[in-house]
């Protein structure tokens, strides 16, 4: 049985329209992929997949630790449950200590963290600038081409959006610092009305958001395959100008 509504799950570089959708290309991974048990999950998209979707679980701080090495398919039984096959088999995370946990993509997919909530909010509060940008560049130049390959577009849908300098996860992470931090930002998923995904509660946070986005943000133009394979940056290592 599909979605009741249509939610789309939102990472910095990947996009699903449904949480069914997104739960079958995390499931892909550990079923379809080949990956022997207790072999890093060694794709380079793959493991972007799981380290933005790791941002969206409610036990993210915990489940990082001191910070993650490699993710890897290992046997749910290792994990201290009862009642599971003995050859049932999930994706664990090895962390840099050498400790490792088990992680639930379902759990990061249906139950989520306020911060992954708020940075819904704010992609959606900015998506038209977003679109925007992509069908400018569409309509000024001929043939479109991506900024990291200078490789053509076939067509639009074939481009991503992304932000360098800042990231996407640093400009986050900035304006969430201003503003006192993730939990000081309020959101919501309707009160009770139908809504897909979340947004701000606070009308002035959106607007100071969406001010923040258009002095800062610098979106590039490249092909999905690309979006993927960027390394990870930190958060942190950006500070806005004053």
């Amino acid at each position: 049985m599909g979605d009741v509504m249509a939610i789309a799950v939102v990472l910095d570089s990947f996009r699903w329209s449904t949480r069914s959708s997104a739960e079958a290309a995390f499931r892909a991974i550990l079923r379809d992929s080949g990956y022997e048990l207790n072999a890093p999950i060694d794709s380079p998209e793959h493991d972007q997949m799981l380290r933005e979707l790791l941002e969206r679980h409610p036990d993210h701080a915990e489940k990082i630790g001191g910070g993650v090495e490699f993710f890897y398919v290992g046997l749910t039984k290792d994990g201290g449950r009862s009642y599971v096959r003995s050859d049932a088999r999930g994706i664990w995370i090895r962390r840099t200590d050498g400790s490792t946990v088990d992680f639930s993509y379902r759990t990061a997919i249906y139950a989520h963290s306020h911060k992954s909530d708020v940075k819904e909010a704010m992609r959606g509060a900015v998506e038209g600038r977003r679109i925007e940008y992509r069908d400018r560049r569409f309509a000024t130049s001929s043939p479109t081409v991506s900024d990291s390959s200078g490789l053509p577009f076939a067509d639009e849908h074939e481009a991503r959006v992304i932000y360098e300098n800042p990231t996407w996860a640093q400009l986050t992470y900035a304006f969430a610092a201003r503003e006192g931090g993730w939990d000081a930002i309020a959101v919501t998923s309707g009160d009770g009305r139908t809504a897909i995904g979340t947004a701000f509660r606070d009308a002035d946070v959106m607007g100071r958001w969406r001010d923040f986005y258009d002095k800062l943000a610098q979106p590039l133009l490249v092909a999905a395959h690309e979006a993927a394979r960027r390394p990870r940056s930190d958060e942190r290592a950006w500070l806005p100008p004053c």
